[in-house]
């Protein structure tokens, strides 16, 4: 199978829940994955849940003064969104259908930005 990688990178101020000062943090998604993944639910399903968790995690940061982790999760949002509209473009380009429910991701995103 071809497996194909997305990388996103992003500019996003974390805050922590303590703090009040806003930092600017630049972070990079990058995920690979199976093209077949795309045209299928359960396979876009697989998708998102491995680029949700990949971009938890890079939005995921320590909170020094309760010595806690603290995921933005707007940023996690932002990178998920972000990767999906490119895997679209992607596929498009390739002449791979996407499932439903990663069309719908990618048109929220043009929507929200009009």
């Amino acid at each position: 199978m071809f497996k194909s990688t997305v990388s996103v990178l992003a500019a996003v101020a974390l805050l922590s829940p303590i703090a009040v000062a806003e930092r600017a943090k630049l972070v990079t998604l990058t995920h690979v994955y199976d093209k077949a993944q795309l045209s299928s639910e359960d396979g876009a399903a697989e998708l998102l849940t491995g680029l949700t968790r990949a971009a938890k995690r890079v939005c995921t940061s320590r909170a020094p003064l309760v010595s806690m982790d603290y995921t933005d999760k707007a940023c996690a949002e932002s990178l998920v969104v972000a990767a999906v509209r490119q895997i679209q473009l992607e596929a498009a380009e390739a002449g791979i259908g996407m499932a439903p429910s990663l069309e719908r991701i990618a048109l929220t995103q043009l929507a929200s930005a009009n």
